[in-house]
């Protein structure tokens, strides 16, 4: 008995297998946002590994900004929002000293992104606004009106705090947010860098939180920010102040 089969070979020219690295992201970061995506896998765990950035463009937990539009390709109205944006993030463009290229901006803030763990980034360095970008305190960007961004940050810093004061067995409380960075990624992930004290020091907190397609809050991690070694006593108005990244 012979038996008969059909063969198809596609013929059809290749389409290049290296691409830009920011259309690989963006495409993978369309495919992430399907619904068909189940939620433990953008929501992750509270574990150990929330610490570390993940830099895989290709892993759903990945923290890598990217440009919000390529440059030469927005809608006028959508140029006046990014360019009032971006004034008011790092000044004038004829006033900054540099003229780097799309490439070694988006190294530049992926670099500081990952050695801070998203805490820590010098925006006012940056020519273009990616979708990771610091928040304005006093707008309502994220929170709805009439609360604030630090008041909802706040919220979210006591909670952290709370947290961390039944993991650690302390008694801090949350004094003010100190600085918060925003990065949009199929819902919003938020690095809150506060300050909270206890009956005989002032700290410097840093808290990761997930708001998963902006409807369910998960708080990653709280911890002290790193590195510190100044304490202030119960009486002092100041905070310590962040060194300026070195390149």
């Amino acid at each position: 008995m012979l038996a008969l089969f059909h063969i198809y070979i596609d013929i059809r020219p290749k389409k290049k297998q290296k691409q830009n690295v920011f259309q690989r992201i963006t495409e993978k970061r369309f495919e992430l946002s399907s619904p068909n995506l189940e939620l433990r896998f953008l929501m992750g765990s509270s574990g150990e590994s929330d610490y570390e950035i993940i830099t895989d463009p290709f892993d759903p937990r990945c923290v890598s900004a990217c440009v919000s539009f390529y440059p030469g390709t927005e809608r006028e109205d959508v140029k006046l929002r990014l360019n009032a944006q971006l004034e008011r993030i790092r000044g004038k463009e004829e006033n900054l000293p540099h003229n780097r290229t799309l490439q070694q901006e988006y190294d530049l803030i992926n670099d500081q992104i990952v050695k801070s763990q998203g805490f820590d980034v010098d925006f006012s360095e940056l020519r273009y606004l990616f979708d990771f970008r610091p928040a304005f305190l006093d707008d309502s960007e994220v929170a709805e009106e009439p609360e604030t961004d630090g008041e909802f940050f706040g919220r979210l810093a006591k909670e952290a705090i709370e947290d961390y004061n039944k993991r650690k067995d302390t008694i801090f409380e949350f004094v003010k947010v100190e600085k918060a960075n925003i990065y949009l990624n199929s819902g919003e992930i938020y690095f809150i860098t506060f300050v909270a004290k206890d009956n005989n020091q002032t700290k410097i907190f840093q808290a990761k939180v997930r708001n998963v397609f902006c409807r369910e809050i998960e708080h990653c991690f709280c911890r002290l920010k790193p590195g510190q070694e100044v304490e202030y006593d119960e009486d002092s108005k100041g905070v310590a102040k962040k060194p300026r990244v070195q390149y």
